[in-house]
């Protein structure tokens, strides 16, 4: 910060806003690569505006970004605006935050950093700080990196490349004292040359230069970066980025170990930030009220399909084509259809009922079951765990501020079949390991990433497109109503009990053998970062499912 406001006495780079031009009430500082394109005269700004050749590539309060296709090529435009005291407060002590980015932009070039080429940045024609406006030239065909990775399939090879190409230019970055305080992928562009990717920096007003960076400042930039890539690239991916980028900065400790926890952890705040956005409206999120009910629906709802539901959310449950799966003293769970503009959707619809009149008194103090289950299930998604996606939750309330039933509005798994109905039916082993594979790994997942969900039994778990391909089913976590999260992985004991729980469902099954048992146990170890043997694993899940069971068996319940 104290760099940016020593930049409002001179540039940082020599040389770097070139000619200067007055035009149309605004001053624009070029590059030699700007005065070339745009001469005296300067940018037609205001013409791009004015016939339409300039398309909004991104919109909100504090800038718009257009791209701009010219005889020469395309650029990008950047309108930053002053949206707030603190912005204005910002600009009157540094220089224009397009000014940042263009000078930054220039220096990054001058060290051999792929960067966007600035070729003019500019604001009106006053001594007042407010809006400023940056012109680059397009870098097509480079594209944002996780568009490239989500719109190619990348054979094994390549995603080695990608790797060690990635992990060698984060290390040149760090080498030459580059830090960028927002590195998500995002900000990365990715082209081929020549086959082989190359990186470029998108968004550089905030960075910072300075020396080689330290190792606790790598390690910090680094575990920003790694919380997107520690979700999307396997362990071994990730252990060749890390062996890519020590090897261009050898002073650096071998610290792979550290950087993977401390990326989950970083994540594990990251979620719980997150998943606490969705208590209220979003970009994604809405309130909706009609009459007593009230509550909040993901946006791209359809509107009339929301209305209906929302005056009558009974009225639901006995619609012509509504089909029951569930009806009980405590909730109700319908199928219904969702008319789409896509077609028609199928969505399940869960009414958790009041059994007592202290119930709407209780969840003024705390979240109710379908509040928990919406929050958890975005949360859930935060952290790429795989569960039905929520699209609605609404309370009736009584007296006005008593919310008492309540509804949960979620999408249905494709081609589903509940886990003890699929276990009881197949007499595959391989089919039966395949699944307990991928269980063990979702349930790994779900504790490393803080999540305990404390009513663990197999009718919890639905296996999406069983019906379809049953081989290749995956799991996928239902009833949110007992899920907790933390910023913390969850501990031995809570794990070992869920797995009891879990393990106490197929009790009944007799070719749910011991040795199955066994390698879902292994799977489930092998599936992170070694704790304990499995013998102790063993030995306790074993000690926790002859409680479970002891438990029920007193108090004459079933166990599911």
């Amino acid at each position: 910060m104290f760099g940016d406001v020593l930049r409002k006495f001179g540039s940082l780079v020599a040389d770097a806003t070139g000619p200067i031009v007055r035009a149309n009430g605004r001053v624009w500082h070029l590059s030699p690569e700007g005065e070339s394109l745009f001469g005296t005269a300067g940018p037609a700004f205001d013409q791009w505006l004015a016939n339409g050749s300039a398309e909004v590539v991104k919109s909100g309060p504090h800038r718009t970004v257009y791209r701009v296709p010219l005889a020469t090529g395309a650029v990008y435009a950047k309108h930053c605006r002053i949206n707030g005291p603190r912005a204005w407060a910002r600009e009157v002590l540094r220089v224009p935050k397009a000014r940042l980015e263009f000078e930054n932009a220039m220096r990054l070039r001058s060290l051999g950093i792929s960067a966007a080429v600035p070729l003019a940045w500019g604001t009106p024609d006053t001594r007042w700080p407010g809006q400023s406006f940056l012109i680059t030239r397009d870098l097509a065909p480079a594209v944002p990196f996780p568009d490239f990775i989500e719109s190619h399939e990348l054979s094994p090879n390549s995603r080695r490349e990608f790797a060690r190409a990635l992990g060698e230019f984060l290390a040149r970055l760090h080498e030459n004292g580059i830090s960028h305080p927002d590195p998500h992928p995002g900000n990365l562009l990715v082209d081929l040359v020549a086959g082989a990717p190359q990186f470029s920096l998108l968004d550089v007003h905030a960075i910072r230069f300075g020396a080689s960076l330290s190792w606790s400042a790598s390690r910090a930039n680094l575990v920003r970066f790694n919380r997107w890539y520690q979700l999307r690239a396997s362990q071994t991916d990730r252990l060749r980025f890390w062996e890519a980028y020590r090897a261009a900065r050898p002073s650096i400790p071998d610290a792979a170990r550290e950087l993977e926890r401390a990326t989950l952890a970083s994540n594990r705040r990251f979620w719980m930030a997150r998943t606490a956005r969705y208590a209220g409206t979003h970009r994604s999120i809405r309130r909706v009220r009609a009459g007593r009910v009230r509550g909040l629906a993901v946006r791209n709802i359809p509107d009339d399909f929301l209305r209906a539901l929302l005056a009558n959310p009974d009225a639901a449950f006995t619609r012509p084509g509504t089909r029951l799966l569930k009806q009980c003293v405590s909730s109700t769970v319908a199928e219904l259809e969702m008319p789409t503009p896509d077609g028609t959707r199928t969505v399940i619809l869960k009414r958790v009922n009041v059994r007592s009149a202290f119930d709407p008194l209780k969840n003024l103090f705390r979240s109710s079951a379908v509040r928990r289950s919406w929050l958890l299930g975005h949360g859930l998604r935060e952290r790429w765990l795989p569960t039905p996606r929520p699209l609605a939750m609404f309370h009736v309330y009584r007296a006005g501020f008593l919310p008492a039933d309540g509804y949960l509005l979620t999408e249905k798994v494709p081609n589903a079949v509940g886990l003890p109905e699929a276990v009881k039916a197949c007499r595959d082993p391989h089919i039966l390991r395949a699944w307990a594979e991928k269980l063990a790994r979702v349930v790994r997942a779900m504790h490393e990433r803080g999540v305990s969900h404390r009513d663990l039994k197999a009718p919890n778990v639905m296996l999406e497109n069983a019906t379809s391909d049953p081989a290749n089913a995956t799991s996928v976590l239902i009833d949110l109503v007992g899920v907790r999260a933390s910023t913390d992985a969850v501990p031995f004991a809570r794990r070992a009990k869920e797995l009891a729980r879990l393990n106490a469902s197929f009790l009944a099954m007799p070719h749910v053998t011991r040795t199955e048992r066994l390698r879902f146990l292994r799977a489930y170890l092998s599936a992170g970062e070694k704790q304990l043997n499995w013998k102790t694993w063993w030995n306790a899940v074993s000690e926790a499912t002859a409680a479970k069971v002891a438990k029920n068996r007193r108090s004459g319940r079933s166990i599911g």
